[in-house]
């Protein structure tokens, strides 16, 4: 028996965090949405030009030079985990250090979340022509997400409970698929009526 694909979820893109990713990666599903870019200042080269391995504690700069440490970070109240990679030796003479560094800084170092490379991972891939082509019917959806949370109140939950919270969002889609249909309908007469007023002055002028 072969293995079965990931279950897909397509999903919106504020939604999509290294944490969220690596999740979905061990619950066996994918998530189809794009990562946001990491910050960049103008110039500067950013954490997504570094290539950073935070399960090997190794990363590469863009000169290519591997990292000289990487500590592991942890806060006291939250239990966050976080990695700072550092260059120490390399940066002194490399041909690339106005790119990379601040006027005030000796080397670069970079911090980033444990589940990092997951993120890295996605904003490589979603580059690609095959994340695109996956990312179509995600975009696809995006119209009517913007039609149910402007013109039908999705965004705000009437009443308590999940119960309830489900029927108000079954009774949105439904009265959202009765006006598109009214809609189509009144398209339609429009047009049966422009295509019978055409045959008459055609029959009228012959």
């Amino acid at each position: 028996m072969g293995l079965e694909k990931p279950e897909v979820w397509y999903i919106d893109g504020a939604y999509i965090s290294a944490e969220r990713l690596a999740q979905a990666q061990s619950e066996g599903r994918q998530l189809i949405g794009p990562a946001q870019s990491s910050p960049k200042k103008e110039g500067r080269f950013s954490v997504e030009d570094f290539q950073l391995h935070v399960e090997e504690r190794k990363g590469i700069c863009p000169a290519g030079k591997e990292n000289t440490q990487c500590s592991r970070l942890e806060e006291e109240g939250t239990g966050k985990v976080s990695y700072r990679f550092e260059w120490s030796t390399h940066c002194h003479d490399c041909p690339l250090r106005q790119q990379c560094l601040g006027t005030d800084q000796r080397h670069r170092t970079i911090v980033v979340g444990q589940h990092h490379t997951a993120l890295q991972a996605r904003r490589q891939e979603q580059q690609g022509k095959e994340f695109k082509d996956k990312a179509k019917a995600r975009n696809a959806i995006e119209g009517t997400q913007s039609e149910l949370v402007r013109g039908h109140g999705l965004r705000r939950a009437r009443y308590r409970g999940l119960r309830k919270v489900r029927l108000q969002n079954y009774l949105i889609g439904a009265a959202c698929n009765v006006k598109r249909w009214i809609s189509r309908m009144i398209w339609l007469m429009k047009k049966a009526a422009r295509q019978s007023a055409a045959s008459v002055a055609v029959a009228a002028a012959n």
